[in-house]
């Protein structure tokens, strides 16, 4: 695999422990696979970033964005809002305990469509930083796959690195 989703987390006290992330970093930094997971859901506060996202300074961890286009689209919401892009309350942030930003990028994280057709709530919207990492697991493959064509070697941390230094600033 050249790239890896996990959209699960916990919360740690103990960051960069743990026989976890032990595998996790010997996956990114042995055999050269991105990994992706969620940032958590323990938002708004500073340092509320669970683990796996805040255990590594290896991994890429998602929080969940959301843009008043996004609300009205995805909310149905009627009235205008005077908000800007931000990210959801519940998103959790950074910096990690071990201080490293433990969320790396943002992605959209709310009214996803992820429920199989067989399940009984057929039509469920989800929202969450388990939304959001699949999302931006997505489009870092779309990213790989490019490098891969073109025959340009790429390591995880240079990946890690172009997403964080490209991405956009939002406020909160």
């Amino acid at each position: 695999a050249d790239i890896i989703n996990m959209s699960y987390g916990e919360a740690s006290t103990l960051p960069q422990s743990g026989r976890v992330v032990e595998l996790m970093e010997e996956l990114v930094e042995k055999h050269g696979v991105i990994f992706v997971t969620s940032a958590g859901n323990s938002g708004p506060a500073l340092s509320t970033v669970g683990s796996p996202a805040c255990s590594s300074d290896s991994i890429i961890g998602v929080g969940a964005y959301v843009s008043p286009d996004m609300m009205v689209s995805q909310y149905n919401m009627r009235e205008e809002l005077d908000i800007s892009e931000t990210n959801y309350t519940w998103s959790s942030r950074g910096p990690s305990y071990a201080g490293n930003l433990g969320v790396c990028v943002c992605a959209p994280g709310g009214a996803i469509a992820s429920v199989s057709e067989w399940t009984l709530q057929q039509k469920g919207l989800k929202n969450g930083t388990s939304m959001a990492s699949p999302n931006a697991a997505g489009g870092i493959t779309l990213l790989v796959s490019g490098l891969m064509q073109k025959s340009v070697k790429y390591s995880p941390a240079r990946v890690k690195r172009a997403i964080e230094c490209t991405a956009r600033t939002i406020d909160n």
